[in-house]
This record gives C-alpha cells, structure tokens and sequence, in this order.
C-alpha cells in the first residue's frame, strides 16, 4: 500500500509543477501573438514550443485529474450508480480508452 500512495503522492507534485507551466504556456501564447500581429514578424519556434508545452501538459496534468478526482466526466448517470459500480465502470473505461490511448502515445 505504501507503494500507492507514494505513486499518487509523485502525481500530486508532479501535478502542481506542471500546473505552473500553464503560466509558462499562456505568457508564449501571448508573446506569438503579440509578435505576429502587431510586429508582423511571426515565430515559428513560439508556435511549436506551445505545440509541444500544451501537449506536455495534457499528459502529466492528466494523473493529477484523475488523483484528485477532477476528471471530466458525464456524470448524468454516473451519480447514480452505487460507488462499486462507480470503481468498476472506471476500470473497464481505463482499459477501454486510457491504455490504449497511453500505448498509441508511446508506439
């Protein structure tokens, strides 16, 4: 059990560092435009660097979500279902979607 909640405290922190680069994201977004609109001398590198930041932050932000319960869900229906029901539809839609997604990232 120790080793769970050291994997979820490493999500947590993980999280909260990765939370200041929106900061990081939304001042180069700023910048780009700034740049190519007002300048008319647009970037090529601002664009990609926010490409690859708002990526990034998908990805590592996402264990955070699911730690602290945030997640976006349709949750119609899923308040209703008894909190066992909850845990199992929430395992069978990580192997449906969440694996496989990760797997694709990875290949």
């Amino acid at each position: 059990m120790k080793f769970v909640y050291a994997i979820e405290g490493l999500s947590l922190w993980v999280g909260r560092a990765f939370g200041w680069c929106i900061m990081i994201l939304t001042l180069s977004v700023v910048y780009e435009v700034f740049v190519r609109y007002v300048l008319n001398a647009p970037t090529v590198w601002a664009f990609d660097m926010m490409v690859q930041m708002y990526g990034a932050l998908f990805l590592m932000c996402g264990a955070y979500a699911l730690a602290q319960d945030t997640h976006v869900r349709a949750d119609v229906i899923y308040r209703l279902i008894p909190v066992r029901g909850q845990a199992a539809l929430d395992f069978v839609l990580y192997f449906l979607f969440f694996f496989p997604g990760i797997l694709a990232l990875v290949w």
